[in-house]
């Protein structure tokens, strides 16, 4: 009688051991999927981010951007030859344009400069710069 009952034991912790080794995978599993969607999210959110830089002026230091995408929530950052410009201006509507303003009195637009203008998503999520001019 106390062998059927030790094997009966046995048997019902190596059931238990299996249970908790597959609750402690499928935890695992799940939070992978579930950061690798966000992170699918982002990325598709960013395709769909499309800015075009329409002109950088020099007389007034603006840089004017139109969204030709359909993200219409977030924020578009622009540097100077790859130094931040100082300003930030909110998404504009899709094909609308925004003028972002703001450099800093010191500083100046000159020909051959690189202007480039990137967006950070409502979320926080910053997406690569698509786009660049160079200001003629």
């Amino acid at each position: 009688m106390k062998k059927a009952q030790s094997e009966i034991i046995t048997t019902v912790l190596l059931v238990l051991i299996a249970l908790a080794a597959v609750a402690i995978i499928a935890a695992f599993i799940i939070n992978q999927v579930k950061t690798n969607t966000a992170s699918a999210e982002a990325k598709a959110n960013c395709l769909k981010a499309d800015v075009q830089i329409s002109s950088a002026l020099k007389a007034t230091k603006n840089i004017v951007v139109m969204n030709a995408g359909s993200i219409t929530s977030g924020t578009l950052k622009a540097s100077v030859n790859g130094v931040a410009y100082g300003a930030s201006a909110a998404m504009p509507a899709s094909l609308a344009t925004v003028t972002i303003a703001g450099l800093t009195t010191d500083a100046a637009l000159n020909s051959g400069d690189v202007v480039e203008v990137g967006v950070i998503l409502a979320d926080g999520t910053v997406c690569a710069t698509k786009s660049k001019l160079t200001v003629a």
